[in-house]
């Protein structure tokens, strides 16, 4: 989990270290240190380097390893589920709710609900398994297996690419085609930890991503725009939609802002972005589909009511290239 913390003026001459592992209950100094030797610690005033004496006003951005599910506090947090049996949990995710915990941040997260929702004696809790993940901002469907035969069929499907995954995404400007698809392959940013970019298919730790894009709706500013993953790398949908030149609307790590409009009371506080529709097999070889409503915050901007389409796309949609063109 990432972790944004101001530094104090009153912190000036504190280690790095020292100042971290005191702001992170859970964390000790020597994991503060991993995070750092791993790159996964960066401060807006030099180096992160353990020792590192802090001048105050800096701004330090830290991701931390998650927690066991052994570790986890089952709570009594209300869920909004869309469908559920012996082996499968769809949860229709609210936009600003952290999925697992994570040192720092151990409560008031989705898998401690649903620990709290089926974790009575005798369950199978333990093995209540996130399927795949979501950013906390992004909302919509999200998948737990209820034990872990069910994790591993459902990961099974992931992996052989055989669920249909739909989003809601709002996107900045105006694309000149109402379809276009992206190939391009995603590694991690060489210079920022925080972030994926588009890279060299055949660079260290690129992995092959490929997303459908279909407008929806025009509206002022932006793009309703309906995004079919066929594969489900880290932060696929905001790189591959910075890369066309139109990032997801208040994506304040790969947009232009933190929110929209600009002007006026701020409607948008949060990444536009919603998974909107779930397409797989039971394990008992059912088909199921599964759309999770669009949240208010994104639904007042949009200009009719929008239901996903069918999965099949048409054939013919064109191609972004290298340089990121429509």
């Amino acid at each position: 989990m990432l972790h944004r913390l101001p530094v104090p003026e009153d912190a000036q001459g504190t280690r790095l270290d020292v100042w971290l592992e005191a702001q992170l209950p859970g964390c000790s100094r020597s994991l503060v240190a991993r995070c750092i030797r791993e790159e996964r610690c960066q401060i807006s005033s030099g180096k992160a380097k353990p020792g590192f004496r802090l001048r105050g006003g800096e701004l330090i951005e830290i991701e931390v390893p998650e927690l066991e599910v052994h570790d986890i506090e089952p709570e009594d947090i209300p869920l909004e589920v869309l469908y559920e049996d012996d082996d499968l949990l769809l949860v229709n995710k609210p936009p600003g709710m952290v999925v697992h915990p994570a040192i720092g941040h151990p409560r008031g997260t989705l898998l401690a609900a649903v620990l709290g929702r089926y974790g009575q004696p005798g369950t199978d809790c333990q093995g209540a398994a996130l399927i795949h993940r979501l950013d906390a901002d992004t909302s919509g469907i999200i998948a737990i297996a209820r034990h872990s035969a069910a994790l591993a069929y459902f990961q099974g499907q992931f992996r052989q690419r055989a669920v249909g995954k739909q989003y809601l995404a709002l996107l900045a400007g105006q694309a000149g085609a109402d379809w276009w698809s992206c190939h391009q392959a995603i590694g991690r940013h060489p210079r920022d930890f925080r972030k994926r970019a588009v890279v060299a298919a055949d660079s260290k730790g690129a992995r092959s991503a490929h997303s459908d894009f279909l407008v929806r709706a025009r509206l002022e500013h932006g793009m309703a725009v309906e995004v079919r993953l066929h594969t489900g790398r880290t932060h696929q949908i905001r790189v591959h939609a910075a890369h066309a030149g139109h990032p997801v609307l208040a994506d304040g790590v790969y947009g232009r802002h933190d929110r929209w409009p600009l002007q006026g009371q701020a409607q948008l506080t949060r990444q536009g972005l919603h998974a909107w529709r779930l397409h797989l097999r039971l394990m008992n070889g059912e088909a199921l589909a599964m759309v999770a409503p669009i949240p208010d915050d994104l639904a007042g901007l949009l200009p009719n009511p929008l239901q996903p389409s069918p999965l099949e796309l048409p054939a013919g949609i064109s191609d972004i290239g290298d340089d990121g063109g429509d």
